[in-house]
Protein backbone atom coordinates (compact mmCIF):
# COMPACT_ATOMS: atom_id res chain seq x y z
CA UNK A 1 0.00 0.00 0.00
CA UNK A 2 1.39 3.28 -1.22
CA UNK A 3 1.20 6.44 1.12
CA UNK A 4 -1.35 8.07 -0.91
CA UNK A 5 -3.62 5.20 -0.97
CA UNK A 6 -3.37 4.86 2.89
CA UNK A 7 -3.76 8.37 2.95
CA UNK A 8 -6.55 8.20 0.78
CA UNK A 9 -8.20 5.16 3.04
CA UNK A 10 -7.40 6.75 6.61
CA UNK A 11 -9.15 9.92 5.50
CA UNK A 12 -12.33 7.92 3.95
CA UNK A 13 -12.69 6.40 7.29
CA UNK A 14 -12.89 9.95 9.01
CA UNK A 15 -15.65 11.10 6.65
CA UNK A 16 -17.89 8.06 7.39
CA UNK A 17 -17.36 8.56 10.91
CA UNK A 18 -18.65 11.98 10.59
CA UNK A 19 -21.54 11.62 8.65
CA UNK A 20 -22.75 8.75 10.71
CA UNK A 21 -22.78 11.16 13.41
CA UNK A 22 -26.23 12.55 14.44
CA UNK A 23 -25.27 15.87 15.84
CA UNK A 24 -23.14 16.60 12.70
CA UNK A 25 -26.60 16.65 10.97
CA UNK A 26 -27.92 18.79 13.77
CA UNK A 27 -25.55 21.48 13.68
CA UNK A 28 -25.36 21.88 9.41
CA UNK A 29 -29.69 22.01 9.76
CA UNK A 30 -29.49 24.77 11.77
CA UNK A 31 -26.99 26.46 9.54
CA UNK A 32 -28.44 26.10 6.65
CA UNK A 33 -31.97 27.13 8.08
CA UNK A 34 -30.17 29.98 9.21
CA UNK A 35 -28.26 30.73 6.23
CA UNK A 36 -31.62 30.50 4.40
CA UNK A 37 -33.18 33.31 6.86
CA UNK A 38 -30.12 35.89 6.10
CA UNK A 39 -30.95 35.32 2.08
CA UNK A 40 -34.71 35.31 1.99
CA UNK A 41 -35.86 37.50 5.07
CA UNK A 42 -34.16 40.83 3.66
CA UNK A 43 -36.13 40.13 0.45
CA UNK A 44 -39.07 39.77 2.35
CA UNK A 45 -39.02 42.55 4.81
CA UNK A 46 -37.51 45.30 1.91
CA UNK A 47 -39.83 44.81 -1.31
CA UNK A 48 -37.66 47.84 -2.81
CA UNK A 49 -40.60 49.46 -3.59
CA UNK A 50 -40.69 53.72 -3.49
CA UNK A 51 -42.48 55.02 0.12
CA UNK A 52 -45.84 56.35 -1.20
CA UNK A 53 -47.38 59.56 0.42
CA UNK A 54 -50.50 60.82 0.31
CA UNK A 55 -51.15 64.93 1.03
CA UNK A 56 -54.70 66.62 1.24
CA UNK A 57 -54.07 69.90 -0.44
CA UNK A 58 -56.86 72.84 -0.19
CA UNK A 59 -57.50 74.27 -2.97
CA UNK A 60 -56.24 73.74 -6.68
CA UNK A 61 -53.01 75.61 -6.93
CA UNK A 62 -51.59 73.97 -9.84
CA UNK A 63 -47.76 75.64 -8.64
CA UNK A 64 -47.80 73.74 -5.52
CA UNK A 65 -49.51 70.84 -6.64
CA UNK A 66 -46.00 70.52 -9.10
CA UNK A 67 -43.29 71.45 -6.91
CA UNK A 68 -44.86 68.62 -4.49
CA UNK A 69 -44.92 65.98 -7.11
CA UNK A 70 -41.08 67.01 -7.99
CA UNK A 71 -39.72 66.74 -4.21
CA UNK A 72 -40.48 62.63 -4.75
CA UNK A 73 -37.69 61.45 -6.51
CA UNK A 74 -35.12 63.43 -4.24
CA UNK A 75 -37.33 61.21 -1.10
CA UNK A 76 -37.25 58.07 -3.17
CA UNK A 77 -40.84 58.15 -2.49
CA UNK A 78 -44.37 59.16 -4.68
CA UNK A 79 -45.98 61.96 -3.26
CA UNK A 80 -49.44 61.52 -4.35
CA UNK A 81 -51.83 65.11 -3.88
CA UNK A 82 -55.59 64.97 -3.45
CA UNK A 83 -57.42 68.48 -3.44
CA UNK A 84 -60.12 69.07 -0.59
CA UNK A 85 -62.64 72.14 0.17
CA UNK A 86 -60.92 73.49 3.57
CA UNK A 87 -59.00 73.73 5.80
CA UNK A 88 -61.24 71.60 8.12
CA UNK A 89 -61.45 68.70 5.68
CA UNK A 90 -57.60 68.40 5.25
CA UNK A 91 -57.36 68.12 9.25
CA UNK A 92 -60.38 65.43 9.18
CA UNK A 93 -58.28 63.52 6.57
CA UNK A 94 -54.90 63.67 8.53
CA UNK A 95 -56.31 62.54 12.37
CA UNK A 96 -58.17 59.83 10.41
CA UNK A 97 -55.10 58.26 8.72
CA UNK A 98 -56.62 58.68 5.23
CA UNK A 99 -53.46 61.29 4.35
CA UNK A 100 -50.00 61.78 5.89
CA UNK A 101 -50.34 64.83 5.56
CA UNK A 102 -52.35 68.63 4.79
CA UNK A 103 -51.33 71.73 3.15
CA UNK A 104 -53.31 74.93 3.63
CA UNK A 105 -51.36 77.43 1.56
CA UNK A 106 -53.49 80.39 1.99
CA UNK A 107 -54.19 83.07 3.60
CA UNK A 108 -51.16 81.58 5.41
CA UNK A 109 -49.24 78.75 5.02
CA UNK A 110 -49.92 76.37 7.44
CA UNK A 111 -49.18 72.01 7.62
CA UNK A 112 -51.34 69.67 9.34
CA UNK A 113 -49.26 66.80 10.84
CA UNK A 114 -50.01 64.25 13.44
CA UNK A 115 -47.26 65.04 15.83
CA UNK A 116 -43.60 63.08 15.80
CA UNK A 117 -44.61 61.79 12.31
CA UNK A 118 -43.47 62.09 8.69
CA UNK A 119 -40.34 64.54 9.33
CA UNK A 120 -39.28 63.59 5.64
CA UNK A 121 -42.03 64.90 4.44
CA UNK A 122 -43.01 67.82 6.42
CA UNK A 123 -39.60 69.28 5.44
CA UNK A 124 -40.24 68.72 1.73
CA UNK A 125 -44.07 70.56 2.03
CA UNK A 126 -41.73 73.22 3.40
CA UNK A 127 -39.44 73.61 0.88
CA UNK A 128 -42.61 73.06 -1.90
CA UNK A 129 -44.54 75.69 -0.18
CA UNK A 130 -41.62 77.82 -0.33
CA UNK A 131 -40.25 77.45 -3.92
CA UNK A 132 -44.54 78.29 -4.59
CA UNK A 133 -44.27 81.44 -3.08
CA UNK A 134 -41.49 82.73 -4.19
CA UNK A 135 -42.74 81.40 -7.88
CA UNK A 136 -45.59 83.52 -7.56
CA UNK A 137 -43.46 86.81 -6.36
CA UNK A 138 -41.24 86.41 -9.73
CA UNK A 139 -44.24 85.72 -12.38
CA UNK A 140 -42.25 82.15 -12.97
CA UNK A 141 -43.37 78.68 -12.52
CA UNK A 142 -41.97 76.30 -9.87
CA UNK A 143 -39.80 74.26 -12.34
CA UNK A 144 -38.00 77.98 -13.47
CA UNK A 145 -37.33 78.09 -9.76
CA UNK A 146 -36.10 74.90 -8.96
CA UNK A 147 -33.95 75.34 -12.13
CA UNK A 148 -32.24 78.42 -10.51
CA UNK A 149 -32.18 77.02 -6.97
CA UNK A 150 -30.65 73.82 -8.39
CA UNK A 151 -27.85 75.96 -10.05
CA UNK A 152 -26.21 77.12 -6.82
CA UNK A 153 -26.40 73.57 -4.86
CA UNK A 154 -23.48 72.45 -3.32
CA UNK A 155 -21.74 69.11 -4.85
CA UNK A 156 -21.85 66.21 -2.56
CA UNK A 157 -19.01 64.02 -2.04
CA UNK A 158 -19.61 60.73 -0.01
CA UNK A 159 -16.48 59.08 1.13
CA UNK A 160 -16.38 55.11 1.54
CA UNK A 161 -20.47 54.83 1.51
CA UNK A 162 -20.11 51.27 1.60
CA UNK A 163 -17.72 50.92 4.64
CA UNK A 164 -20.34 49.55 6.91
CA UNK A 165 -21.77 47.37 4.71
CA UNK A 166 -17.76 45.57 4.02
CA UNK A 167 -17.03 45.74 7.53
CA UNK A 168 -20.17 43.81 7.86
CA UNK A 169 -19.65 41.66 5.46
CA UNK A 170 -16.11 40.86 6.63
CA UNK A 171 -17.25 39.96 9.97
CA UNK A 172 -19.44 37.50 8.85
CA UNK A 173 -16.85 35.87 6.89
CA UNK A 174 -13.85 35.62 9.75
CA UNK A 175 -16.46 34.86 12.46
CA UNK A 176 -17.28 31.65 10.35
CA UNK A 177 -14.00 30.94 9.73
CA UNK A 178 -13.14 31.33 13.04
CA UNK A 179 -15.64 28.66 14.41
CA UNK A 180 -14.74 26.46 11.84
CA UNK A 181 -11.17 26.41 12.66
CA UNK A 182 -11.89 26.26 16.18
CA UNK A 183 -14.38 23.30 16.21
CA UNK A 184 -12.06 21.55 13.89
CA UNK A 185 -9.14 21.87 15.88
CA UNK A 186 -10.74 20.38 18.63
CA UNK A 187 -11.85 17.76 16.84
CA UNK A 188 -8.35 16.49 15.19
CA UNK A 189 -6.85 16.84 18.95
CA UNK A 190 -9.67 14.74 20.19
CA UNK A 191 -9.51 12.14 17.49
CA UNK A 192 -5.38 11.74 17.83
CA UNK A 193 -5.86 11.31 21.78
CA UNK A 194 -8.81 8.98 21.52
CA UNK A 195 -7.13 6.83 19.14
CA UNK A 196 -3.97 6.61 21.48
CA UNK A 197 -5.27 5.55 24.52
CA UNK A 198 -7.44 3.46 22.85
CA UNK A 199 -4.37 1.89 21.49
CA UNK A 200 -5.75 1.99 17.89
CA UNK A 201 -2.87 3.80 16.52
CA UNK A 202 -0.46 1.20 18.05
CA UNK A 203 -2.69 -1.42 15.87
CA UNK A 204 -2.66 0.62 12.40
CA UNK A 205 0.86 1.79 12.56
CA UNK A 206 2.49 -1.88 11.42
CA UNK A 207 0.42 -1.60 8.36
CA UNK A 208 0.07 2.44 7.91
CA UNK A 209 2.85 4.55 7.99
CA UNK A 210 2.45 7.47 11.15
CA UNK A 211 2.55 10.49 8.66
CA UNK A 212 -0.15 8.96 6.50
CA UNK A 213 -2.70 8.52 10.07
CA UNK A 214 -2.21 12.32 10.94
CA UNK A 215 -2.36 13.55 7.29
CA UNK A 216 -5.16 11.27 6.63
CA UNK A 217 -7.44 12.64 9.61
CA UNK A 218 -6.17 15.92 8.84
CA UNK A 219 -7.66 15.77 5.60
CA UNK A 220 -10.82 13.77 6.27
CA UNK A 221 -12.04 16.24 9.42
CA UNK A 222 -10.75 19.62 7.19
CA UNK A 223 -13.12 17.96 4.70
CA UNK A 224 -16.27 17.06 6.25
CA UNK A 225 -15.75 20.10 8.08
CA UNK A 226 -15.74 22.37 4.62
CA UNK A 227 -18.46 20.06 3.31
CA UNK A 228 -20.95 20.32 5.80
CA UNK A 229 -20.64 24.20 6.09
CA UNK A 230 -21.02 24.69 2.34
CA UNK A 231 -24.11 22.51 2.39
CA UNK A 232 -25.12 25.29 5.36
CA UNK A 233 -24.38 28.10 3.60
CA UNK A 234 -25.69 26.93 0.14
CA UNK A 235 -28.43 29.71 0.15
CA UNK A 236 -26.15 32.51 0.57
CA UNK A 237 -23.76 31.28 -1.98
CA UNK A 238 -26.78 31.13 -4.22
CA UNK A 239 -28.12 34.33 -3.74
CA UNK A 240 -24.38 35.44 -4.15
CA UNK A 241 -24.15 33.76 -7.66
CA UNK A 242 -27.53 35.07 -8.61
CA UNK A 243 -26.93 38.54 -7.74
CA UNK A 244 -28.80 39.81 -5.02
CA UNK A 245 -28.45 41.58 -2.53
CA UNK A 246 -25.44 40.98 0.21
CA UNK A 247 -23.58 43.20 2.39
CA UNK A 248 -20.68 44.72 -0.01
CA UNK A 249 -17.33 43.00 -0.17
CA UNK A 250 -18.53 39.60 1.36
CA UNK A 251 -18.16 37.87 -2.10
CA UNK A 252 -14.77 39.05 -2.24
CA UNK A 253 -13.40 37.90 0.95
CA UNK A 254 -15.13 34.25 0.44
CA UNK A 255 -13.47 34.42 -3.64
CA UNK A 256 -10.11 36.01 -2.53
CA UNK A 257 -9.83 34.43 0.69
CA UNK A 258 -10.33 30.68 -0.29
CA UNK A 259 -6.35 29.74 -0.48
CA UNK A 260 -6.12 31.58 2.88
CA UNK A 261 -8.85 29.43 4.48
CA UNK A 262 -7.53 26.19 2.65
CA UNK A 263 -3.89 26.45 3.74
CA UNK A 264 -4.97 27.82 7.15
CA UNK A 265 -7.31 25.01 7.73
CA UNK A 266 -4.07 22.40 7.06
CA UNK A 267 -1.83 24.58 9.28
CA UNK A 268 -4.23 24.70 12.52
CA UNK A 269 -5.08 21.10 12.06
CA UNK A 270 -1.96 19.75 11.46
CA UNK A 271 -0.45 21.45 14.41
CA UNK A 272 -3.51 20.26 16.65
CA UNK A 273 -3.19 16.59 15.46
CA UNK A 274 0.35 16.64 16.39
CA UNK A 275 -0.58 18.76 19.95
CA UNK A 276 -3.04 15.63 20.57
CA UNK A 277 -0.59 13.10 19.99
CA UNK A 278 1.77 14.30 23.22
CA UNK A 279 -1.06 13.52 25.62
CA UNK A 280 -1.92 10.52 27.62
CA UNK A 281 -5.67 11.00 28.28
CA UNK A 282 -8.55 12.29 25.67
CA UNK A 283 -9.26 14.55 28.73
CA UNK A 284 -6.29 16.43 28.38
CA UNK A 285 -6.43 17.10 24.40
CA UNK A 286 -8.30 20.81 24.77
CA UNK A 287 -5.74 21.64 27.11
CA UNK A 288 -3.19 20.57 24.50
CA UNK A 289 -4.01 23.31 21.46
CA UNK A 290 -4.74 26.00 24.72
CA UNK A 291 -1.42 28.02 22.51
CA UNK A 292 -3.35 27.31 19.37
CA UNK A 293 -6.42 28.82 20.21
CA UNK A 294 -5.04 31.85 22.18
CA UNK A 295 -3.37 32.50 18.68
CA UNK A 296 -6.63 31.74 16.69
CA UNK A 297 -8.49 33.94 18.73
CA UNK A 298 -6.25 36.76 18.88
CA UNK A 299 -5.70 36.94 14.97
CA UNK A 300 -10.05 37.36 15.21
CA UNK A 301 -9.52 40.22 17.68
CA UNK A 302 -7.21 42.12 15.18
CA UNK A 303 -9.74 40.99 12.25
CA UNK A 304 -12.16 42.53 13.97
CA UNK A 305 -10.89 45.81 15.63
CA UNK A 306 -7.48 46.51 13.26
CA UNK A 307 -7.83 44.94 9.85
CA UNK A 308 -6.98 48.11 8.49
CA UNK A 309 -4.04 49.05 10.54
CA UNK A 310 -0.12 48.81 10.71
CA UNK A 311 -0.85 45.86 12.92
CA UNK A 312 -3.13 44.29 10.80
CA UNK A 313 -0.90 45.11 7.79
CA UNK A 314 2.12 42.83 9.63
CA UNK A 315 0.00 39.86 10.55
CA UNK A 316 -1.01 39.77 6.85
CA UNK A 317 2.09 38.14 6.36
CA UNK A 318 2.15 36.14 9.52
CA UNK A 319 1.34 32.44 8.88
CA UNK A 320 -0.30 31.76 11.93
CA UNK A 321 -2.98 35.00 11.91
CA UNK A 322 -3.14 35.59 7.90
CA UNK A 323 -5.92 32.97 7.31
CA UNK A 324 -8.30 35.38 9.38
CA UNK A 325 -6.65 38.65 8.61
CA UNK A 326 -6.28 38.67 4.89
CA UNK A 327 -9.99 37.46 3.81
CA UNK A 328 -11.14 40.58 6.31
CA UNK A 329 -8.57 42.65 4.59
CA UNK A 330 -9.66 42.05 1.39
CA UNK A 331 -13.44 42.26 2.03
CA UNK A 332 -12.79 46.10 2.77
CA UNK A 333 -10.65 46.76 0.30
CA UNK A 334 -6.97 47.83 1.86
CA UNK A 335 -5.15 44.83 0.59
CA UNK A 336 -2.84 44.90 -2.90
CA UNK A 337 -1.29 42.27 -5.45
CA UNK A 338 2.27 42.32 -3.65
CA UNK A 339 0.14 41.41 0.02
CA UNK A 340 -1.59 38.90 -1.60
CA UNK A 341 1.00 36.90 -3.30
CA UNK A 342 4.22 37.35 -0.15
CA UNK A 343 0.88 36.11 2.50
CA UNK A 344 -0.02 33.31 0.18
CA UNK A 345 3.95 32.04 -0.69
CA UNK A 346 4.53 32.55 2.82
CA UNK A 347 1.57 30.80 4.21
CA UNK A 348 2.22 27.69 2.16
CA UNK A 349 6.27 26.96 2.85
CA UNK A 350 5.30 27.03 6.46
CA UNK A 351 2.43 24.34 5.84
CA UNK A 352 4.74 22.12 3.99
CA UNK A 353 7.67 22.74 6.87
CA UNK A 354 4.78 22.31 9.56
CA UNK A 355 3.83 19.53 8.21
CA UNK A 356 7.07 17.96 8.52
CA UNK A 357 7.81 18.33 11.67
CA UNK A 358 4.18 17.36 13.26
CA UNK A 359 4.86 14.23 11.41
CA UNK A 360 8.12 13.83 13.08
CA UNK A 361 6.32 14.84 16.40
CA UNK A 362 2.57 12.33 15.94
CA UNK A 363 5.50 9.40 14.92
CA UNK A 364 7.53 9.83 17.65
CA UNK A 365 4.76 10.14 20.62
CA UNK A 366 1.90 8.35 19.40
CA UNK A 367 3.29 5.28 20.51
CA UNK A 368 4.58 6.20 24.13
CA UNK A 369 1.73 5.86 26.62
CA UNK A 370 1.79 5.60 30.01
CA UNK A 371 2.63 9.79 30.49
CA UNK A 372 2.58 12.94 29.26
CA UNK A 373 5.20 13.43 26.17
CA UNK A 374 7.24 16.52 26.29
CA UNK A 375 8.09 18.24 22.89
CA UNK A 376 11.83 18.18 23.54
CA UNK A 377 11.47 14.11 24.58
CA UNK A 378 10.13 13.79 21.03
CA UNK A 379 12.28 16.59 18.79
CA UNK A 380 15.39 16.48 20.61
CA UNK A 381 18.53 14.78 19.56
CA UNK A 382 17.84 11.74 22.12
CA UNK A 383 14.77 11.41 21.16
CA UNK A 384 13.30 7.74 19.53
CA UNK A 385 14.29 7.18 15.71
CA UNK A 386 11.51 8.33 13.89
CA UNK A 387 9.13 5.46 12.94
CA UNK A 388 7.56 7.12 9.58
Amino acid sequence: MTSLEAVRLVALRELRERARRRSTWIVTTVLLLGSLAAAVVPELVGSGEPTRYQVALVGEPTGLRDALAALGPPLDATIEVRSVADAATAERQVDGGEVDIGLVPAPGPVVIVRAGTNDRLIGAARQALATAALADQLGVDTAEVDRIAAAAAPQLRELDETAGSRRGGAFAVSFVLYLLLLSLMVQVSNGVAIEKSNRISEVLLPIVRPGALLFGKVIGVGVAGTFFLAVGVLPIAVKLVAGGDLPEGIGGALLGGAAWFVLGLALYLTVAGALGALVERPEDAGSSITPLTLVLVASFFVAQSAPDTPLGAVLAYVPVTSPLLVPTRVAIGVTGPTELVLSLVILAATVAATGIVAGRIYARAVVRTGSKVRLRDVLGRRARPDLA
